[in-house]
């Protein structure tokens, strides 16, 4: 990414002071301008093309603070340094929570400053590749978004070809995230089937069963969000990177949201609240008994039994009889009791569903060798008729 120029501002009202800070960071190849005042500092900073500010607390007139505050107010990608005296640390701090990127004392080390300097620039390298990948993110929500209420749309006025179709989109729009570490398509098909199959065991209406069997395969879709070092990363996540993962959840709802659609409402709902534990300590919001969303509460136990028998990045599926012992005994709190009772009563349905939608590599093939497109959605449709129809 390019940063433009990385010009260092020196701003203080002592020239001799300025000479000193101007030397210290042109040892490092660094433009450097100078200012004596907080005013023509600022009208200069606003013109932009500087990546670094070395303001002076105390000056005559406006001070350091009164400009740090207005920088700070401009929305600008400059790193602010503070200069004080050895017995003004405190203020120097209080800039700290202003929005200085750092602080530097009188007498001033060069190469304390030249240390200084250089993790300033790199804060502020690091808060504009943070941004572009904001807006980035943000245009590819609104783009997703787009797609998807205008393929809503075409359902409203579609007839029941046009409605098949739409449902054949969602997979594929829902996989475009999955693909991306490394699960397959059958992961979205096992989970709507097997967050049908509990819906039904617990006795809700038809609408809803046909609503949460195609919402549920997109609860993972704000996958689209995050990094391919933490999708594809094989170990342990740092908690760091954990609280990235985590942002799939509101990223996910952020793409669904705001639908007219019940159907795009539920998937949102699912997005978000999908990794939420029945007894609080879930996320993003840790919410506890029905106070998380009946959808929610569904899928979390479909993502889980799917990810305990199916090949991850970071294991190899879990023998059935492990995954059934984990969810029974070594989660406890996790899941509603009622979604449980019906996962139990619905437990042959679940194991059909997975053998006929088993991944290709936990069958021992490539991805893509044991079944081709045309015969997973024709499979699929089967076992849809069959539900409905039960």
């Amino acid at each position: 990414m390019d940063m433009g120029p990385e010009k260092v501002m020196v701003i203080d009202d002592e020239p001799g002071v300025r000479y000193f800070l101007r030397r210290a960071v042109t040892a490092l190849k660094l433009e450097v301008v100078e200012r004596d005042t907080a005013d023509e500092g600022l009208a200069a900073l606003l013109e932009g093309g500087f990546a670094v500010a070395l303001v002076d607390i105390h000056m005559p007139g406006r001070d350091g603070r009164w400009l740090l505050d207005r920088i700070v107010e401009s929305g600008s990608d400059v790193s602010v340094v503070m200069v004080t005296g050895q017995g003004d640390v405190r203020t120097a701090v209080d800039c700290l929570t202003r929005g200085a990127a750092n602080y530097v004392t009188k007498p001033v080390d060069p190469e304390e400053l030249g240390q200084v300097v250089i993790r300033a620039l790199e804060d502020r390298r690091l808060r504009v590749e943070n941004r572009a990948y904001r807006e980035d993110l943000e245009r590819l929500v609104a783009e997703r978004t787009t797609q998807l209420e205008a393929a809503h749309g075409d359902v409203q006025s579609a007839n029941l070809a046009r409605e098949a179709a739409y449902r054949e989109t969602i997979y594929r729009l829902s996989a475009a995230a999955e693909y991306r570490d490394e699960e397959t398509g059958n992961h979205i098909r096992r989970i709507g089937l097997y967050s049908h199959v509990l819906a039904e065991g617990m006795g809700v209406d038809r609408e809803f069963l046909d609503l949460i069997l195609l919402a549920s395969p997109m609860h993972d879709i704000g996958k689209i969000g995050i990094r391919d070092s933490i999708l594809l990363k094989p170990g342990r996540l740092t908690p760091e990177e954990f609280d990235e993962m985590r942002a799939h959840t509101t990223i996910g709802a952020g793409i669904l949201a705001e639908s007219s659609s019940q159907l795009m409402q539920l998937a949102e709902v699912i997005a978000l609240t999908h990794h939420e534990r029945f007894e609080g300590g879930g996320y993003p919001a840790g919410l506890s008994g029905e106070r998380i969303p009946l959808a929610g509460r569904i899928v979390a136990l479909a993502d889980v039994f799917d990810a305990l028998t199916s090949n991850r990045v970071y294991k190899s599926a879990y023998p059935i009889d492990k995954s059934l012992h984990i969810i029974r005994n070594e989660s406890p709190g996790h899941f509603d009791p009622t979604v449980l009772g019906s996962f139990e009563s619905g437990l042959d349905r679940f194991l059909a569903i997975r053998d006929e939608f088993e991944d290709p590599e936990s069958a021992g093939g490539l991805r893509g060798a044991s079944r081709s497109e045309p015969e997973v959605l024709s499979a699929l449709r089967d076992l849809e008729e069959r539900a409905s129809s039960d």
